[in-house]
């Protein structure tokens, strides 16, 4: 259970290998390529003050649901 839901957080988290690829080659990697890169690519500070609060409380739901999912199955043995 707890590699799932830091490969979940990982993933949402990843951006330092888009950002280089981005380097290397614009045309491959949008801006949108993960919320992280994309909250960090925002034009207002504002927004992407937002956007990092509105991906951790996405990210903290979905743990919340992996989790809960997996103690009920759990339970179920």
């Amino acid at each position: 259970m707890l590699t799932v839901i830091f490969s979940i957080i990982g993933t949402f988290q990843l951006f330092n290998e888009p950002s280089l690829m981005r380097a290397l080659n614009p045309p491959a990697i949008s801006v949108s390529y993960t919320p992280n890169f994309y909250a960090y690519n925002m034009p207002q500070p504002a927004s992407t003050s937002g956007g990092r609060v509105a991906l951790g409380l996405f990210i903290a739901i979905i743990s919340y649901v992996v989790q809960l999912s997996t103690a009920r199955r759990e339970a179920k043995r």
